[in-house]
């Protein structure tokens, strides 16, 4: 039978515990001692450990209530919070929360480190000598080794003299290497390569790499055409409780794929919440352009405006929503301002479809110098059909622009047809000129902890393949949670 044993707070603070009163250490074994001169307790066979939020199991256990110390060995799994570890040994202390371990393997949200010996607190892990990666512990595809690893729980990775492996190739060794270890943030701040194809550009190559300089988030984008040769962009983002501001300096390309030499600020300050559902959120930009495909070249100071989309139950199935936007830029020798309105009403066919009747309007008073920017006017009213669904999903719309007085056809359709794949296309056809404005087909593929996605824009003749590093699930699995 499994004897328990709780080490109230008399035992764990002595003469103090009368107006102390901390928590409580409690034990369970198949066997447990307690010495009451040495204030000592030992178990052995299926021990299991609870202290604050601290959960833990191992094969023996020792603690020294005076020195409020307690060591754990043998197949140690350790939950505090949102950390977990396995090690084969762990010694930890009570009152400071600080525990080293050996031998020992540590998940921190999607990031996953290996190491001889690790200091935890309640702050952060240290390591030395260690192997870190979002890959499958077993064989990782991509991984990180470093003299010295920091890991900040619940926000990011630092590794010192950090060398970049490969499929088990050495690839790169920095000083200092950073990365979030949430998962969004880790999927952005991983380097991603890039190949592909348009029109303007020829053949291209390009690699996205993120960076950190202390607090600020850093991206280094590097590309190489066949037609214009090389291309360099460098991002900067800095996040306080005023807002985020952005610098930019170098190459940028819009979504037709020309090419823009920029160098910009833009700064955001936080959203304000109006209701439950309303946000109305704004930023301001400064920079200096010139646009390679026209030649033009100006200063532009912008500012912009936007009301998140807002839902109102109108009873029943029916509800409407709308949002309203502006923007306003001054160039060197002409002003633009460009109103957008978005209004829709909805009705809900079942759990998982609605049919819907919106109108678009967007307008233009003034002119751009650019191509980049040059807002698109419509008065568009689109009658649709939505469908979100686990393995399908559609919205289809017939659309009426009353600005070029053109029908169109508009689909956009996802579907997972596997695990690990995805599909999804975007489509707009013009009825009255009989033509594609838009098609693009996009297909990507999940494995482990890389996600491979190729883009294809028929009428731009464009298309990439993009490698990013994902967090794998299997990381979660290599760190078994503590014994039931």
């Amino acid at each position: 039978m499994p004897v328990a044993l709780v080490a109230a707070s008399l035992l764990l603070a002595g003469p103090r515990a009368l107006w102390a009163q901390p928590a409580p250490l409690v034990l369970e074994a198949e066997r447990v001692a307690y010495d009451t001169v040495a204030r000592t307790v030992e178990a052995t066979g299926r021990v299991r450990l609870t202290y604050r939020d601290v959960r833990a199991s191992a094969e023996y256990a020792f603690a020294d209530l005076s020195r409020r110390e307690v060591l754990l060995r043998g197949d140690v799994r350790l939950v505090r919070g949102d950390q977990r570890l396995v090690a084969a040994e762990v010694r930890y202390r009570l009152d400071t929360e600080e525990a080293v371990a050996t031998e020992v393997r540590v998940l921190a949200e999607a990031a996953y480190l290996q190491a001889q010996e690790a200091r935890l607190d309640p702050r952060r892990a240290v390591a030395t000598d260690a192997a870190a990666t979002f890959c499958d512990p077993a064989s990782p595809l991509f991984h990180v080794t470093a003299r010295r690893v920091v890991v900040f729980w619940a926000d990011r990775l630092v590794a010192e003299d950090a060398t970049l492996w490969v499929a088990g190739t050495r690839v790169l060794t920095l000083p200092r290497y950073e990365v979030r270890i949430d998962p969004e943030r880790a999927r952005r701040q991983f380097p991603s390569p890039q190949v592909g194809y348009d029109n303007l550009s020829g053949y291209w190559v390009a690699l996205r790499y993120p960076y950190r300089l202390g607090d600020v988030e850093a991206e280094a984008y590097g590309r190489y055409s066949t037609a214009s040769g090389f291309e360099l962009r460098n991002t900067l983002r800095a996040s306080t409780a005023g807002g985020a501001v952005e610098l930019t300096v170098g190459t940028v390309r819009d979504s037709e794929g020309r090419a823009v030499e920029a160098a910009e600020v833009r700064y955001s300050p936080p959203a304000w919440r109006l209701g439950p559902e309303a946000t109305l959120s704004g930023s301001v930009l400064l920079g200096q352009y010139r646009e390679r495909a026209t030649g033009a070249e100006s200063p532009k100071l912008a500012a912009s405006l936007a009301l998140s989309p807002m839902w109102l139950r109108l009873g029943g199935p029916w509800s409407a929503g709308a949002s309203v936007s502006f923007a306003y830029s001054v160039y060197r020798d002409r002003t633009l301002l460009v109103p957008n309105l978005w209004i829709s009403l909805d009705f809900q066919l079942d759990a998982r479809s609605a049919a819907y009747l919106s109108y678009a309007w967007t307008e233009a008073y003034g002119s751009t110098p650019f191509l980049f920017d040059a807002p698109t006017r419509q008065s568009a009213v689109t009658l649709g059909h939505r469908r979100a669904g686990e393995g399908w999903s559609w919205d289809l719309g017939l659309q009426y622009d009353s600005t070029p007085r053109h029908f169109r056809l508009l689909a956009t359709v996802e579907a997972r047809p596997a695990e690990g794949w995805r599909l999804r296309t975007f489509a707009k056809y013009n009825l009255t000129a009989s033509r594609f404005e838009e098609l693009e087909l996009r297909v990507g593929r999940r494995c482990d902890c890389v996600d491979v996605s190729l883009v294809y824009r028929v009428p731009q003749g464009q298309f990439w393949v993009t490698v990013n590093v994902v967090p794998s699930p299997r990381v979660r699995e290599s760190v078994p949670e503590p014994e039931p």
